[in-house]
Formats: C-alpha cells, sequence, structure tokens
C-alpha cells in the first residue's frame, strides 16, 4: 500500500503534462484581434500552467532530498522540451521566450505561492496532513 501511495504521487504531474502536451499539439489560436491582449493572454497561461507543474511535481517530491530542486528542474525541462516539441506543430512555433516565461511561472510560483503554503503548514499540522496526505 506504500509504495501504490508513492506511485499515486506521480499521477498528478504526468497527467497534466499530458493536458501542455495537447494543448502544445493544437494549432495556434487567438482570443481577440488584438496582438497584445492575445499576447498577454496566452503568456499568462504559460505562468500558470507551469505553476501548476511545478507545484505538483513540488508535492510528489518533497520527501526526497533534493525535492524542491528536482521539481524546479523537472517543470523548466519540459518547458524546454514542449517549446521543442511545439517547432513540429503546424501554425506554432517554438520561442527562447516562452521557456523564461515558463520558467518565471515556475520560479514565482516556488518564491510566492509555496513559500507561504509552507509557512501555513508549519503553523498548522492539519493543513500539512491534508495538502501532503
Amino acid at each position: 500500500m506504500k509504495n501504490f501511495k508513492r506511485i499515486l504521487r506521480f499521477l498528478p504531474p504526468l497527467i497534466w503534462m499530458g493536458v501542455i502536451f495537447y494543448l502544445s499539439s493544437r494549432e495556434k489560436i487567438a482570443v481577440s484581434e488584438s496582438y497584445w491582449l492575445s499576447f498577454a493572454f496566452f503568456k499568462t497561461l504559460h505562468l500558470i500552467e507551469y505553476g501548476i507543474l511545478f507545484l505538483l511535481w513540488y508535492f510528489a517530491l518533497y520527501k526526497k532530498k533534493y525535492g524542491l530542486k528536482l521539481a524546479i528542474f523537472l517543470s523548466i525541462l519540459y518547458g524546454m522540451t514542449d517549446e521543442w516539441h511545439q517547432t513540429f506543430v503546424p501554425t506554432r512555433e517554438g520561442r527562447i521566450r516562452d521557456v523564461f516565461i515558463d520558467s518565471l511561472g515556475v520560479i514565482l510560483t516556488w518564491q510566492i505561492l509555496l513559500e507561504r503554503l509552507i509557512g501555513w503548514m508549519k503553523k498548522n499540522p492539519l493543513l500539512r496532513k491534508i495538502v501532503l496526505f
């Protein structure tokens, strides 16, 4: 049962990576005729989706000695491979700029959200049990 629980922790980040891959495989769309509005919308999505990926990896790896560093590394590495993947999708293009935006989503999530969450968990053991099951 313990091994099953350990394996189960890796399911959410792997599923989320599948969602990102699926969304990256679709042709490019615009949410507005305004270039800047579409740009801001999709770059905000980059920040959010890679922030979520980082959190999922962090919770999967939190018991490991290098869990935080590995979660950051895996999230940014996936951002790089996702941009490379987009070079093969018609109407899409992989950009270094997007890797930096993905990385920014990881770093901001780590610094803002995760640091606060860790602080709350230290103050409230019940929250720690719920979040880290």
